[in-house]
Formats: C-alpha cells, structure tokens, sequence
C-alpha cells in the first residue's frame, strides 16, 4: 500500500483514498498557543506536551505555526529575549491549510507537491478543528515521503 497515487484501499469501513476525508484521519486534540503567549511559555509546553510544532490561534481562529527551527532562527539565533516576545512575532503566517472536508487523496498530493510534513485543519470559518501529519496518513498505510 504505501507512496504513490493509486488507489488505496484503507482500513476504515473500506474507503479509498479518494472518499475519505482529513476530518475521518486527522488529530483533533492539538496543542495550541495563542498570539500573545510569551514564546518562553510556549516552548516550555512544547517539551512538556512533546510537540516539535503548534498552531497560533486568536479566539480558535488559526492565525500561523510554529515550530523548533522557528523559535531557533527568530530568537535564538538572533539573540532575542523568549520572554518579551510573543507567540505572533515568531509564526510564520503564511500556512498553508486544507478544510476538514477535504479529501486525504487532495490532501496527500497537496503534502507531496509542497513538501508538507503537517497542515493545519481549518473548517470554512477558519476555526482550526484539527491537524494533519504524515503520522496520521502512515496509520491508513500512506507514505507521504
């Protein structure tokens, strides 16, 4: 089963890639942060909830992602202070995301063409519900890498 774009049978009331949605596969309880968490804050709960990545949020409407290397090129590497910046001066804005009723076959070649390890999971009010990760796909038997 694994890479390529075929179609795949997967274990879930015998879908195919092409029906199932990124609703059906996708995690739903995410660690987030809000803007305004002071990045010091935040990466104390990234160790402690063993996360290499969180999506920014304001009132649950996703506003960016941050990972590690974030936090290493934004502050670290520019010698900045963790706890007088916040979450919003660190993520990056420009994400990409999927809508949770899109298919994990769109979603797949979506990862593949841009190189995706996560996307965000937004419904049509930009409200995240969940995200997406190459784990999640690997469970129904997809390589994405």
């Amino acid at each position: 089963m694994g890479g390529g774009m075929k179609e795949a049978m997967t274990p879930l009331r015998g879908q195919t890639m092409s029906n199932l949605t990124v609703e059906e596969i996708m995690t739903r309880n995410v660690i987030t942060v809000e803007t305004e968490e002071p990045v010091f804050d935040m990466v104390k709960k990234m160790i402690n909830k063993n996360v290499e990545c969180v999506p920014v949020t304001r009132a649950g409407k996703l506003m960016g992602l941050i990972t590690f290397r974030d936090v290493i090129r934004k502050v670290i590497y520019e010698g900045k202070d963790p706890k007088k910046m916040k979450a919003k001066d660190v993520m990056t804005k420009s994400v990409v995301t999927c809508y949770n009723d899109a298919t994990v076959l769109d979603v797949v070649k979506l990862m593949k063409n841009r190189r995706l390890r996560r996307i965000p999971v937004i419904d049509r009010n930009r409200k995240l519900v969940g995200l997406i990760t190459n784990f999640d796909l690997a469970i129904i038997g997809w390589d994405v890498d």
